[in-house]
């Protein structure tokens, strides 16, 4: 149904307005999806609760609306103003999707392949690169501890260009306690300038547990004493660390390049 809404005090429109927080994400189990592409491509996976559109959405905006109206998915349509106040992007193309946050249970994840464990990463960017580089290297999950940001706020959700709902995400995790329940199926091996080398992530036999510390003091020390080693990624000289995506993003291709899409959950070659 296509419904428009002119109030600001419009009871859905209030709770798409706090979800741009951690705290309204985890109140109300849903976030953001933003941009005509990031919707259609969510569409073809799930079904949103409900979407916005701008009165002064792009042609692609309309385009993508056309599929919701048949799945019969309420669609309001409201002003250009009352749209800039639930959007996160300074060129808006004028559709926002409110989605149900991935219900996803820790234990039910089976204990193969490449876990990616976060240790207080808290730039959005970095979070966003780091879980679509994890999508597409086929992780079987991503654990972030508690000390970061939340992987759901529409500026992780842009930057992961949705992959957020496409691997299992748990968030707010006690990463210490989570490595030392499974140090018995998992290999943890932690991502670090003083590290060893990298070829210690090309010989694991069974499940890795690849963990990256936070941008400003790297890997935690109740987090660190549960490593079973630590790799550094070579550089030139004079270069002392790289950026957290990066470096996670280099560390998942140089498994998946040695361990293959056999090892890596989803990994298609």
């Amino acid at each position: 149904m296509r419904l428009k809404v002119i109030s600001p005090s419009n009871a859905r429109l209030k709770i798409a307005r706090s979800l741009l927080s951690r705290t309204g994400i985890l109140r109300h189990g849903l976030f953001l999806m933003e941009g005509p592409r990031f919707v259609s491509d969510y569409l073809s996976r799930g079904t949103p609760e409900w979407i916005f559109i701008s009165e002064e959405a792009s042609p692609l905006a309309a385009a993508a609306v056309e599929e919701t109206v048949r799945r019969n998915i309420d669609v309001l349509e409201i002003p250009g103003k009352l749209f800039a106040g639930i959007s996160n992007t300074e060129t808006s193309q004028g559709i926002t999707a409110v989605c149900p946050l991935p219900s996803v249970n820790i234990d039910d994840i089976p204990r193969e392949g490449v876990f990616l464990l976060l240790d207080g990463i808290s730039d959005p960017g970095n979070m966003g690169a780091i879980i679509r580089s994890a999508a597409a290297f086929g992780c079987t999950a991503i654990i972030a501890g508690k000390a970061g940001c939340c992987p759901f706020t529409p500026k992780v959700t842009r930057a992961a260009a949705g992959m957020n709902s496409t691997v299992p995400v748990i968030f707010d995790t006690d990463l210490a306690a989570f490595m030392e329940s499974n140090s018995d199926v998992i290999e943890f091996i932690g991502a670090d300038a003083s590290g060893g080398e990298i070829d210690r992530l090309h010989g694991i036999d069974g499940t890795l547990g690849l963990v990256i510390g936070s941008e400003a003091h790297g890997i935690s020390e109740d987090t660190g004493k549960h490593l079973s080693g630590r790799v550094a990624i070579p550089m030139a000289g004079g270069v002392e660390s790289l950026n957290a995506a990066v470096s996670a993003s280099i560390l998942l291709f140089e498994t998946y390049k040695h361990l293959g899409p056999v090892f890596l959950k989803g990994g298609t070659g």
